[in-house]
């Protein structure tokens, strides 16, 4: 019975993989039409009135964009034909790219993260895209959710923790945020799969990702093997 079950869970996981993906890919070619007729209208003399309309259509279709793109890659991640090549890689450099990436966006939110790294390059086991990808997407929770604070520390361990404050969240939420498609109010622009796609990669890098919540900061604990 337990085989069995098994089995049935398996068919199901691959049966939403292809579900995602098609969806993904359904919605990316009527997306990247209308993203391409408004570029055209952009060229058009306009009024004041229809530039506005405008720019509030290529605000939406953008965001809808990115939704789309969170879909294909989280259909991608889920593939066992993707898995990510695991290779000893420098941690510490992998975090200094993904915090520099993210500054922009980080001061657009009036964010100035606290960083602390080591002095010495941290080794582990990782594929540098990957990684790339999980730091970015704990990034973007953080501007989401963060009450206008960050904190980034990696220790010699090859853990890395990100830490902020979050008023909008509760206990409960935070059990909830590593579930696949959950959002909660605040980021009603979210697929929800930002966390998933990150604890699947990190769980194909034999590592582990957890959050907590203690007097209002979320902690998002990201643990990876060390290796000398």
């Amino acid at each position: 019975e337990r085989e069995a079950d098994e089995a049935e869970h398996r068919r199901q996981e691959h049966a939403i993989r292809q579900q995602i993906s098609n969806i993904s890919h359904d919605l990316r070619t009527p997306l990247t039409a209308v993203c391409g007729y408004l570029e055209l209208l952009e060229r058009e003399d306009k009024s004041e009135a229809v530039e506005r309309y405008l720019a509030c259509i290529g605000e939406r279709a953008e965001a809808m964009r990115r939704l789309t793109e969170e879909l294909f890659c989280y259909s991608v991640v889920l593939s066992p034909e993707t898995a990510p090549e695991l290779v000893r890689g420098d941690l510490r450099a992998a975090l200094e790219s993904s915090l520099a990436g993210a500054f922009p966006a980080l001061s657009e939110r009036g964010i100035s993260p606290v960083v602390e790294l080591p002095e010495e390059p941290v080794f582990c086991l990782m594929s540098e895209p990957a990684v790339s990808r999980v730091f970015g997407n704990l990034l973007s929770n953080a501007i989401k959710y963060s009450g206008g604070d960050l904190r980034v520390s990696l220790g010699d361990n090859a853990v890395v923790l990100f830490e902020n404050s979050a008023p909008g969240l509760d206990e409960v939420q935070v059990r909830k945020l590593f579930d696949r498609f959950y959002t909660v109010e605040a980021a009603r622009s979210s697929t929800g799969l930002g966390l998933a796609i990150a604890k699947t990669l990190m769980e194909q890098m034999r590592g582990s990702i957890s959050a907590e919540l203690t007097d209002g900061v979320l902690r998002l604990r990201v643990s990876f093997e060390r290796l000398t």
